[in-house]
Formats: structure tokens, C-alpha cells, sequence
């Protein structure tokens, strides 16, 4: 059958999609909104996770008045595309130009109809995402929110599309009703900055899904459930199987605990200062569990600056946590990073839309998401409410700048949303205590360091390792004098990449044995020089201490090795403590480490990283006041540290970050908000994966990641890398690359431009 619509004759029944393949089904207007016997549909999908979400709202009105935003908003968000043309050329097939944005009319309508928030989700639910609401709502001209979705479109478009919509759109509600039936939707204002995010997640989620169902019949996996008891009962057995060696450290281990297992979980927000070697992952995931009892927590997160520190943590969490009736470890228990393997698809879609009882994800992904104006990234955001986070190496979390804002959004999390947060670090700023940072909103956050242990834990870590600078150092050569004079096997971390290829090149050339690991490999070259540096140091494999790693700052923070004798270039305050960790973790050397502080001046390829400036300094002033002598306060030294970067370069960046949060600019927020800034590209580095670019052959994002090293823009323009295929952003290393020690540094030693002078920073 055929029906006449304004004009057109078109089969009886509008489509939301048209069908993927020929012989394939189109998927209805109603079928996508209302959903079938199989699925949701967008109505209910969106429904059904605005109310898992909002449950964990303490205000109800508020979290009625969010709900009730986002089934208005799924209810019309593709109002447009009734509109004729559309309607017609979806008929035609996937292949079909479409002039109009169906966006506007559901805009439109909402906007009529007073429902002010559904109106910024339907603007929102496809790329570019949320607009600046500035440049909406700042003069009576402004288009308030309606015309095409991207803003930077020329401006008639804007304006004949607003045209269209209002010649239509009486009419299009009148289809909508003929086929969903008549609805009113509910008059109320927008509410900005989290809250939006978080209703235009629950709508981006409940489109994509329904739409990936109509496509492929993919179906969201049904999270595992919690059974946080069970989970605690199953840590607490693992943590007693790991030995009983006698000793003061393991004594202190098991009563911190004990401490954290058994304190009462009655803090959304709360330290852990607990120095390294002392057991802080099981030990604040017993307090997080404990909390997440105690709250009825849908999910916990561990959120770690660096891959690394996940990979090594997802491996000791699945043995701890995992249910014996459980086969699917890394659904339970699932990483979102980009080197992560998963087992089956659901146990990706479980990681990457937050789904999952336990998730383990990067400082990055967690942060940039609630900065996040792009509707793809967002999606899982509505799965965060509720939850448990436990901010491993919290003082390398973020950029000092991004704290302000983003303790802003945490506190939200916190207060509104039934969110718990730990930090944790053995060098932990207590940013919250910092006025530059969180202005009036001073904290004073308990500790799950008991009072009883304070004290034998400093005093612990006094015999474990101590600091000494050795000043300044007059080149490489003086360098390594002093790094090969100390007993190993020895840790010598440098500032750049640069640097440290220069000193692993010039300490094997002169017969000494010496590992490289930096972000001149690319990630699958480093894993295995990472194996042979843990199977060195097992003890038990008898290989002689002589012998030395050089890396850059990806070996200092929460990775499980120990040297007997740590360099570190100076950097901040936190580098150095962090080092301290990589140092004598097990007091495998009963009388103590030394951690060696150095400058060294910038010659015979040494290159200076600007950024160490300021920091460093203030470490220096610590060094000559004896702050880092005895049994220091770390907690305290990183803290005092930040102040006073802060006193010496406020950056205009955090302001900015505020104000644009402030003001609803939600581009410049995920823009500002940015963890990491570097202008980088990738560059591949292995002959195979470049064919296989170059013949066009299927190559996933892991393995383009795994066979690439990252180079800064600049760098890639003054040598004139190629691009592959016109790809974005990719590009090739012509140069030498070692797979085994110094990576594209083997070629970048050698060019001119090294030679005069220039840093590739890392």
C-alpha cells in the first residue's frame, strides 16, 4: 500500500532508518520511538535510564524534572524526520543525500511547548554535540538553539532550515501523533553543566543502542550484578592467601587493612596518604566496598593516570574479586582503555559504556568525559551516578589548572548525586586544602591512614628510602659517572625522551648494561623490554644487580618494580617521592635507599624540559630547607609544593575552564578541559602495519595504537613525514627505529635538526 504525504507517494507507515542492506528492513518511525516486542525502543530505553539514574538524585523534583526532560526529548527528538524530502530520500536507501536537519523541528516543538532542557538534548543527541549558549541566548537575534545542528554552518542554511521547519512543522506534529499518539511535553527550564550532560547521556545511549538493534540486532549485555558481599568475603580471602612472611612491613600491611576493612564507610570523600609498598589497592578497595554496601552503589570505578598501573591492577583485581560461579572475569571486572583485550564483545560493550559491577579506567577518559560536549562520549556518562570511585595516584591525576573545576564536578557527584570518592596516592596533594584551587570550598578530608599507623608508617618509610640531591651535574658524561658508581640494579629517569635515549646510547657504548624504555617504542615494543626489566629483578632468577634501565616519567608512577638505587631529573616534588615508590618496595635492601635528585646542564644532546622550570625550583628550595629529611610529611611537601606553583604561575586556563562552565560555553569546557594538550600525531613505526594502511586493508584502532610511537606536530612538519592515505593525523617514521632499545630515537639521534638543538619532549 502507498500513502500520499504533501505530495509524495511513499509506503504507508514513516521510517526512522533506512535499511543498512538492500534485502535488510527499514526500521519505522514508530518502531524507533516506541520500540517492539524485542526492544526498547528510544522512549523507553532513555525512560529506563533517566530513572536508574535519577534514583540516585537526592533532591526527587529534581530528579522528576530531569526524567521527565529526557522521555520528552527522546519522544521528538527525530520530529524532523517526517518531513517529506527526508521521508522520501530514507525510503531510497542509506546512500541518499539528505538536505534538511531533522534536529530543528523537534527543537522547535519542544521549545514552543516550553520544555526548555528536552530542547538542548534534541540539539545535542548528534555530533557536534552541545552548543555554546552564549551564542544562543545572548541577544533577542540569537537562533536559540534552532536552525542546523553545527553552528559553524553558513548562515542562510541556519535560516532556510528554520524556514522549513516552521512551514512544517503543525504538520509533522500531526504525523507524529497519527503514528506515536498525542503527548504534551512538560514545561521547565535547563538545567546547565552536569545535570544537561548527564540527561543527554541517558538519550545519545538509549538512540544509539536502539539504532545498533535495528541495524544489526545488538542488544546492550545485562551487567553482572554487584554482589558487593560476596566480592568483599572474596577479597578478604584473597588478601589472606598472599603469606604470612613475618616483618614490620607486613605487619603494618595487614593492619592497614584490617583499618580500611573494617572502618565505618559513613565519608563520600576521604584520603588514603599510605605511603607505597603498604598495600593500598586491596586495602582501599575493602573501604570501597565496604561504601558500596553501604549505599547501594551500582558500580565501582578505579581510575589510574596511566595504562600501565590498570593492566597491572585488572590482573590482581579479577584473581580477588571474581566469583567462582563467574566465567567471564573482564565482564566483572572491565577495563576502558585503549590497550585493553576483552574476552567478547560484550565484555567491551560492559567497558566502554560503564556498565560493567567494576570499572577500571584512565585519569583521561574519566575527566575528559565530564568535560565532554561530543554526544559519542557522553553516552556513558549516565552510568557514573551512584557509584564508587577510588582516584588511584591521585596527584597525577590532573594538571594543577584542571583541579578547580573539576573538584567542582566531584563535590556535584558527590552532594547530588550519591557518588564516593577516595584519593589515593603516596604523594597525595590534599588539593582541597588549597584556596587557590577550590576557593571558598575548603575541605578537611578524613584519612583511611588511621592516627595509630601515621606515625610507624613515616617512620617505616624513613628506613625504607631517603632522598638526597646530588646538584648540578656538568653533562652526560658526569651523569653517568655518578649513576654507575652506586650499587643496581639502578633506576636513572630523565625529563625528555631525548634525554634519556642520549644516556641509554652513550651508558651502552661505553660496555655498561643498560635497558631503555620510553615513548620512543611504541607500546608493543615496550611490553616485552617491561617483562625482561620484572624478570631481572625477581630475585629468584639470579641475574646480577649490575645493570641499569633508563626511562622517562612512564616508569614512575604506580608500576610494581623495585631498584636499589633511583635517579630521577628533577622535576616536581611529586616526581621525586613518586620515584621514591619504585625504590626498595618490599625492603628487599633492610638498610634503606637512596634516592638521587640531579640537574644536569643541557649539553651534548641533553635537552631541557621548560615545563620543569618552576616546579623544580620549588624543590630545590625544599632540599636546602631539610624538608625532605627524616621522616617526612609527603602529603604535606606535595601540598606546600602546589601552593606555591600556584602563587608563582596562576594560570589564566583554570579561570577560563570555570567561566565556561559557568556560562553554559560547553565547547570551550571540553575543550579547556582537556587532560592532555600536546599537539601530537600519531606516527607508525612498523613496515607491515604501514602496507596494510596503504593497500587499505582492515586495521583496528588497538593495533594502529600498538605499531605507533606519538611525535609533536611541529616535529612531523620540519621533518616532512608522510602521511598515509591523507588519514588525519597519521603518519609514517622513514628514520631508523629499534624495536629493543632506543625506538625512531635510533633515527632522531642522527638528524640534523637534533643536532641543532631541538627537544622532542615527551
Amino acid at each position: 500500500m502507498a500513502a500520499a504525504f504533501r505530495g509524495l507517494t511513499v509506503p504507508v507507515g514513516p521510517l526512522a532508518h533506512s535499511a543498512r542492506q538492500p534485502e535488510a528492513e527499514a526500521q519505522t518511525y514508530h518502531a524507533h520511538i516506541m520500540g517492539t516486542p524485542s526492544s526498547d525502543g528510544v522512549a523507553e530505553g532513555a525512560a529506563r535510564r533517566a530513572e536508574a539514574m535519577v534514583r540516585y538524585h537526592r533532591d526527587r523534583s529534581t530528579g522528576a524534572h530531569i526524567a521527565a526532560a529526557v522521555v520528552d526529548a527522546a519522544t521528538f527528538h527525530d520530529l524532523g524526520k517526517l518531513d517529506p524530502e527526508i521521508q522520501a530520500a530514507l525510503h531510497q536507501g542509506r546512500d541518499a543525500r539528505l538536505r534538511w536537519d531533522h534536529i530543528d523541528a523537534g527543537v522547535a516543538h519542544l521549545r514552543a511547548q516550553g520544555a526548555a532542557m528536552a530542547a538542548w538534548m534534541v540539539r545535542a543527541h548528534h555530533a557536534p554535540g552541545l552548543p555554546s549558549r552564549p551564542i544562543h541566548f545572548t541577544s533577542r537575534d540569537d537562533p536559540r538553539l534552532r536552525g542546523r545542528r553545527d553552528d559553524n554552518d553558513d548562515l542562510e542554511r541556519h535560516r532556510e532550515q528554520i524556514q522549513r521547519t516552521d512551514s512544517l512543522l503543525s504538520e509533522l506534529v500531526a504525523a507524529h501523533e497519527a503514528v506515536i499518539g498525542a503527548r504534551s511535553a512538560t514545561r521547565n527550564k535547563a538545567l546547565h553543566g552536569l545535570p544537561m550532560r548527564l540527561a543527554v547521556s541517558c538519550l545519545v545511549d538509549a538512540d544509539h543502542s536502539d539504532t545498533a538493534y535495528a541495524d544489526t540486532e545488538w542488544l546492550p549485555p545485562e551487567p553482572p550484578m554487584p554482589r558487593w558481599p560476596e566480592r568483599l568475603a572474596s577479597l578478604d580471602a584473597y588478601v589472606a592467601g598472599l603469606g604470612s612472611d613475618v616483618g614490620q612491613r607486613n605487619a603494618l600491611r595487614a593492619a592497614f587493612y584490617d583499618e580500611c576493612r573494617h572502618r565505618e564507610p559513613d565519608q563520600a570523600l576521604i584520603a588514603c596518604e599510605g605511603p607505597v609498598g603498604i598495600g593500598k589497592t586491596t586495602a582501599v578497595l575493602a573501604y570501597c566496598l565496604r561504601r558500596a554496601i553501604a549505599t547501594g552503589a551500582r558500580r565501582v570505578f578505579v581510575v589510574a593516570p596511566y595504562t600501565a598501573i590498570l593492566s597491572q591492577t585488572a590482573d590482581r583485581l579479577r584473581k580477588a574479586l571474581v566469583l567462582k560461579d563467574e566465567c567471564q572475569p573482564d565482564a566483572i571486572v572491565a577495563e576502558h582503555h585503549h590497550r585493553a583485550e576483552f574476552g567478547d564483545i560484550s565484555s567491551r560493550d560492559l567497558a566502554m559504556l560503564w556498565t560493567a559491577p567494576i570499572i577500571l579506567t584512565t585519569a583521561v577518559q574519566f575527566f575528559e568525559t565530564l568535560a565532554s560536549s561530543a554526544p559519542t562520549a557522553l553516552r556513558k556518562l549516565h552510568a557514573l551516578p551512584g557509584s564508587v570511585v577510588f582516584l588511584d595516584e591521585a596527584h597525577a591525576a590532573l594538571p594543577t589548572h584542571l583541579w578547580p573545576q573539576n573538584w567542582k564536578w566531584l563535590r556535584q557527584l558527590a552532594d547530588d548525586w550519591s557518588c564516593s570518592f577516595v584519593f589515593a596516592s603516596g604523594s597525595l596533594a590534599r588539593f582541597w586544602e588549597v584556596e587557590d584551587i577550590v576557593g571558598d570550598d575548603l575541605l578537611k578530608l578524613g584519612d583511611l591512614v588511621p592516627a595509630a599507623l601515621v606515625a610507624p608508617l613515616r617512620q617505616a618509610e624513613a628506613a625504607r628510602v631517603h632522598y638526597v640531591s646530588l646538584g648540578r651535574l656538568d653533562g652526560p658524561a658526569r651523569l653517568a659517572d655518578a649513576v654507575q658508581n652506586v650499587p643496581g640494579p639502578r633506576l636513572l629517569i630523565m625529563n625528555t625522551v631525548q634525554s634519556a635515549a642520549v644516556m641509554a646510547r652513550l651508558m651502552r657504548n661505553r660496555g655498561h648494561d643498560v635497558l631503555h624504555i620510553s615513548t620512543a617504542l611504541c607500546p608493543r615494543d615496550r611490553a616485552p623490554i617491561m617483562a625482561v626489566v620484572q624478570e631481572r629483578l625477581n630475585t629468584e632468577t639470579g641475574y646480577p644487580d649490575d645493570w641499569t634501565l633508563i626511562a622517562t616519567s612512564l616508569m614512575e608512577a604506580g608500576i610494581d618494580v623495585s631498584f636499589r638505587s633511583p635517579f630521577r631529573e628533577r622535576f616536581a616534588t611529586a616526581s621525586l617521592i613518586q620515584v621514591g615508590g619504585r625504590g626498595n618496595r618490599n625492603f628487599e635492601w633492610p638498610d634503606g635507599v637512596t634516592v638521587h635528585d640531579f640537574v644536569v646542564d643541557a649539553a651534548e644532546g641533553l635537552k631541557a624540559h621548560p615545563a620543569a622550570v618552576v616546579p623544580a625550583s620549588i624543590l630545590e628550595r625544599l632540599f636546602l630547607d631539610g624538608r625532605l629529611d627524616g621522616e617526612a610529611d609527603t602529603a604535606e611537601l606535595v601540598t606546600e609544593s602546589m601552593r606555591r606553583e600556584l602563587r608563582r604561575r596562576r594560570s589564566a586556563a583554570a579561570d577560563e575552564l570555570l567561566s565556561a562552565e559557568r556560562d553554559g560555553c560547553y565547547p570551550d569546557v571540553a575543550r579547556l578541559g582537556r587532560v592532555i594538550t600536546a599537539d601530537t600525531r600519531l606516527v607508525v613505526v612498523d613496515p607491515v602495519l604501514r602496507e596494510r594502511i596503504l593497500v587499505r586493508a582492515p586495521v583496528r584502532t588497538r593495533e594502529l595504537l600498538a605499531g605507533s610511537v606519538q611525535i609533536y606536530a611541529y616535529k612531523i612538519r620540519e621533518l616532512g613525514l608522510e602521511s598515509l592515505l591523507g588519514r588525519q593525523g597519521v603518519f609514517w617514521w622513514p628514520q631508523a627505529y629499534d624495536p629493543t632499545f632506543l625506538g625512531y630515537m635510533e633515527g632522531a639521534l642522527s638528524l640534523a635538526a637534533i643536532a641543532a638543538g631541538e627537544a622532542i619532549i615527551i
